[in-house]
């Protein structure tokens, strides 16, 4: 994997919130763009200023990589980072 771009930036992520507690994106909207998410890989949490995000590595079907990031109380999206090779990255 090729050095990240650091995007956070708000984004709409849909997903599916599974009865165990689960979270899983489907896709998400960026920069006028819909990406499916092909596949997720690692998942974390991670605590920055007193937020507790989970974090999810997911790849799209033209295998562009994004760390998204999920406020659960807030019910918030961030795209953290996207790595090159990826035609979503500007």
């Amino acid at each position: 994997m090729s050095i990240a771009q650091f995007i956070n930036e708000p984004v709409e992520v849909n997903a599916r919130f599974l009865c165990d507690g689960q979270t899983q994106p489907v896709a998400l909207i960026w920069r006028q763009r819909t990406l499916h998410v092909a596949g997720i890989g690692r998942q974390w949490q991670e605590e920055t200023d007193g937020i507790v995000w989970q974090c999810y590595l997911v790849m799209t079907p033209a295998a562009e990589t994004f760390e998204l990031r999920f406020h659960p109380a807030a019910g918030r999206w961030v795209l953290y980072r996207a790595w090159p090779g990826s035609s979503a990255v500007v």
